[in-house]
């Protein structure tokens, strides 16, 4: 039986099919792997990763796939926003930018409060 022939490039399409990509490819002679995005045929920044490296990434991976077998998906609950138009615009701030004004805010990870962004007066 001969060597099985090994994949040394993995190009996956980002899941908002924007035309971005994320390659990983591994390189022997250097031992590392390079991982980059890609907009279109354009390379927009790489990493170099050690295998220690790629192998924290892909514990990870694999982490978060048994993550996804086990648990269905939550939706983000719609935060409580004011009557009329004005609600409109909260709930479509929120499904856009995941801010809201007026009612309850998604709180930020440090926990300070998230606000929309806001343009300034000229």
């Amino acid at each position: 039986m001969g060597e099985r022939s090994r994949r040394r490039r993995v190009l996956v399409e980002d899941a908002r099919h924007r035309g971005q990509h994320l390659r990983a490819t591994w390189h022997p002679e250097a031992r590392q792997f390079v991982v980059s995005t890609w907009s279109d045929d354009v390379c927009t920044g790489a990493a170099r990763l050690d295998p220690d490296a790629a192998g924290a990434l892909a514990a990870l991976i694999v982490d978060g796939l048994a993550d996804g077998a086990t648990h269905e998906p939550t939706p983000a609950p719609v935060p409580d926003t004011r009557p009329g138009l004005a609600g409109l615009v909260d709930r479509l701030r929120w499904l856009v930018r995941g801010t809201a004004t007026g009612g309850s805010r998604p709180a930020s990870p440090g926990g300070a409060d998230v606000r929309p962004l806001r343009r300034r007066s000229a």
